[in-house]
Order: structure tokens, then sequence, then C-alpha cells
């Protein structure tokens, strides 16, 4: 089924830029329309400088709901900044993704560029935030389809005629993607 829960507005809260050891806080606007979830969504931050992918941050994790009826759904969420101890560079080239899912699947990434600049000299290590501005830049999201209350239907088994290439075909048997829902792509 295609998604019922639609993104209609996504904004920051507050000042932007800001302090980097601010709170992050985001305003969003979701639509239902048509069979609202049965349960909670789990929303969770994290901040992903891009060229170091080992020191990414889990900053926080909630739920939200349940979004028990129709129509347009407010609410707004707050994280913890990131701790700059543990980031190499904060400087640099810097993403944060909030993710929304439903019963574990993501049917919503949202995604900002983040630029972080420093007042004064660049210290070797930077041991605080004190001369640290984050601005979180231009909103990047994605809009996945999930089943949604219905159990996730299981793969078929393999049949012995996919394994085995044809005295037609030129090379190895091709594989076909599924959709979630039904109809090879």
């Amino acid at each position: 089924m295609a998604t019922r829960v639609e993104l209609q507005k996504v904004q920051v809260v507050g000042a932007n830029p800001t302090k980097f050891d601010d709170p992050i806080r985001l305003h969003i606007v979701l639509e239902v329309f048509e069979n609202p979830p049965k349960e909670a969504i789990d929303v969770t931050f994290t901040w992903s400088p891009v060229w170091d992918f080992p020191v990414d941050q889990e900053l926080d994790e909630m739920e939200v709901g349940p979004l028990t009826t129709l129509g347009r759904h407010e609410f707004t969420i707050e994280s913890d900044p990131p701790n700059v101890v543990d980031i190499p560079d904060p400087t640099g080239p810097t993403a944060l993704i909030v993710s929304l899912r439903y019963k574990g699947r993501e049917f919503l990434h949202i995604g900002y560029n983040i630029t972080v600049t420093c007042d004064g000299d660049l210290p070797d290590v930077f041991t605080s935030a004190e001369q640290l501005t984050r601005h979180l830049g231009k909103c990047y999201p994605k809009v996945r389809d999930i089943s949604w209350d219905e159990p996730t239907p299981e793969p078929p088994p393999p049949s012995a005629s996919d394994s085995k290439s044809t005295p037609d075909s030129a090379g190895p048997p091709s594989k076909r993607a599924r959709r979630e829902g039904g109809a090879p792509s």
C-alpha cells in the first residue's frame, strides 16, 4: 500500500544560525489521509559528518503519536546537540538526518545540510563548542512507501526454474526487484 502519511511542512524552530550547543528544534506537519496508523511513530536524530562516518552520533530518539485521526497533525520535536568533543572536525561537511519510522520501517527521511563556522582561529582539537555556530541549511525530505498495518509479505521461495539458464539466454538469469506491495519493477 502506498504511504498514508504525507509530509506537509518541516521548519527549524528558533534562531538559525544558532550556537552549536543549542538544542535542535523542528516543527513538522504531517497529513494522515487514509486509515490512521495504529501505533506511535519513532523519530531519531543523527548527526553525520560526511567524511568521518565512524563518528555519527545518534542525538535523540522519541515517539510521536499515535496519529489516531485523519487530517493534519503538527508537532515540535527537540533533540540534544551533538557532542563536539567526539567530532574530529566539527566545521567539516555535515548532515543532520531525522528519520521517522513506523513499526521499524522508515517512511520519511529528512536530511539537512549543516554548516558549522568557528569564530576566531581553528583549534587543533575542539574541547568546547563555545566558538562554534551551527546553521541548518537546505532540507531534503524523502518519502518512502511502506506496509503500514498489514503484515509484510514473505518473498516466494526460489523455484528450480529461477536458478537455471535456458538455452535461449545469453547470460546468467536476470534478477527482478520487487517493490513492497507486489509488482516486480
